[in-house]
């Protein structure tokens, strides 16, 4: 294995470490490792993989915004279970889950 192979394998496998999954397909132009990261599929052999493992610069903005996307989408699920729970116990477990999902956010900054 050459130098370069060996640096796209530790490439890959940081990304894996980020959270990246291994895909068990091979890339179909050059039969290299693929790995999806963040709902991309990347190739270990053909894509720059430095460029994305690289830290990137995160604002306090773009993670609230985000905060606030994973919230109101875990409030919904919430709400729609709620609706279809016939349970007691199960519709308090999930009262309880919006309301911390609602306080939440209405912590989070306005816009």
């Amino acid at each position: 294995m050459s130098s370069s192979s060996k640096a796209r394998m530790k490439l890959a496998a940081e990304l894996v470490s980020k959270g990246a999954t291994m895909l068990a397909e091979p890339c179909p132009n050059d039969g290299g490792i693929q790995v999806r990261y963040r709902g991309k599929v990347y190739c270990a052999v053909h894509d720059d993989l430095s460029s994305i493992t690289m830290a990137s610069a995160v604002s306090y903005d773009s993670v609230v915004a985000r905060l606030r996307e994973v919230l109101l989408s875990r409030l919904n699920e919430t709400t729609a279970a709620l609706e279809a729970e016939n349970d007691p116990a199960k519709q308090d477990q999930l009262v309880s889950l919006a309301a911390k999902y609602f306080e939440l956010l209405q912590r989070l900054p306005q816009k």
